[in-house]
């Protein structure tokens, strides 16, 4: 079946003027050609390929880094024990502040992608792996959905196999843009630079700390960046003192007979978390605080 699934026909644009909407509107960012809708049975052999990806790697070091990285940054273990104390009377405004919340940007399309199928199952992995560590909140989470993904490329077709998996589409391009008001995971494998800028700028300040960003690793800018100047004013690079980077593997052995797949899907990617200790001294960085602050002024 993968054999059928061309990657999504990606360009960079050259125009750098503000579009509506659902467009892309970010220096870096890339307008995506659309992609044909498939038929019913094509969704299905997808779903099942989706779901046999997750089984893989539910076991995988991959998840098991990933998630052990979410886990001990928002402290998941320490609320589960609390929890399991209580008895009835758990406190629903408390447990409520710690709800997660997962976001995929940038997966691309499942109809058209090898990629995009993998990252999927690997977001339904990482999902029902963050549910058994997190049952105060899925037990308080009525009527609202805790994975949500969004990508341009994404069709009708790739809306119903994505709610299949019980994610919400988001409706509208954010850009990055969106503000945590609770902790929340973003999945962003092999997104543009400006995204994860803009992501991070418009959190930055006592929501940070509510942040874990699942992509491409950041150290990894400043090792391909050559030129000084060009590498000091990367803001991913002006990070790293500041965070905590672990990287992961690709998921599978290179005796796996899908190696090339998995690592083409899952090559180059870290957990980056922003721990308070490193935080105090983050706020006294004017350089730092400055492209911030511009980056999150054009964002606006």
């Amino acid at each position: 079946m993968e054999q059928e699934w061309q990657q999504v026909s990606r360009r960079r644009r050259r125009s750098l003027r503000p579009r509506a909407t659902g467009s892309s509107s970010n220096e870096g960012e890339e307008v995506v050609e659309p992609v044909p809708e498939v038929s019913f049975e094509k969704q299905q052999r997808i779903i099942l390929r989706v779901r046999a990806i997750a089984d893989v790697l539910r076991e995988s070091n991959l998840l098991k880094d990933a998630l052990g990285a979410v886990v001990e940054h928002f402290e998941l273990n320490a609320v589960k024990t609390r929890v399991d104390k209580e008895s009835e009377g758990v406190d629903v405004e408390v447990e409520t502040n710690n709800r997660l919340l997962l976001v995929g940007y940038g997966l691309g399309s499942f109809c058209a992608s090898s990629n995009a199928v993998h990252q999927l199952g690997f977001l339904v992995a990482l999902k029902a792996a963050l549910e058994k560590e997190t049952p105060a909140a899925e037990k308080f989470a009525t009527n609202q959905h805790c994975a949500e993904i969004f990508d341009p490329a994404m069709n009708k077709s790739d809306a119903e196999i994505t709610e299949h998996f019980q994610l919400t589409v988001i409706q509208e391009n954010e850009h990055g843009r969106r503000r945590v008001a609770s902790n929340t995971v973003f999945f962003m494998p092999h997104c543009g630079k400006s995204l994860y800028q803009n992501v991070i700028a418009c959190n930055w300040g006592p929501a940070i700390k509510h942040l874990v960003v699942i992509g491409n690793s950041f150290s990894a800018y400043g090792d391909r960046v050559l030129a000084s100047k060009e590498r000091e004013e990367l803001l991913l690079v002006t990070l790293l003192p500041y965070l905590k980077e672990v990287p992961l593997s690709c998921g599978v052995s290179k005796t796996h007979d899908e190696f090339t797949r998995y690592e083409a899907a899952f090559n180059d990617l870290s957990v980056h978390t922003f721990p308070s200790e490193l935080l105090d001294r983050a706020r006294m960085d004017e350089k730092l605080t400055a492209k911030m602050v511009a980056i999150a002024d054009l964002a606006k």
